[in-house]
């Protein structure tokens, strides 16, 4: 699920956000793109999730880093998100077409 690869990604920045901070240089949220507006939308509190046991503390720390301004977690449809082209199978063609953007 996104949300797993949300907190997963915001994790693994948490501690390079730390450490600029400690050497004197806070930054500003951390942009966050994502190509699942149900996820944008439970991150930025404009969506409410039902309960789940196995999401709540995943859920609750993602929109607590948000809250925090932390991480700016945005939604871009697949189209234009560049990262989105790494999770899909595409066919041959549709790889051709893409080499200019991504080479």
């Amino acid at each position: 699920p996104i949300s797993v690869a949300l907190f997963a990604n915001m994790k693994l920045a948490t501690p390079l956000r730390q450490c600029l901070a400690d050497l004197g240089r806070p930054q500003p949220a951390t942009p966050v793109t994502v190509d699942n507006s149900t996820a944008a939308g439970i991150a930025n509190r404009s969506i409410k999730q039902n309960k789940s046991r196995a999401m709540d503390m995943r859920y609750h720390w993602i929109v607590d880093q948000a809250d925090q301004k932390k991480f700016d977690v945005s939604w871009k449809p697949g189209v234009l998100n560049k990262a989105d082209y790494y999770t899909k199978n595409h066919p041959p063609l549709h790889h051709q077409k893409m080499r200019p953007v991504y080479h």
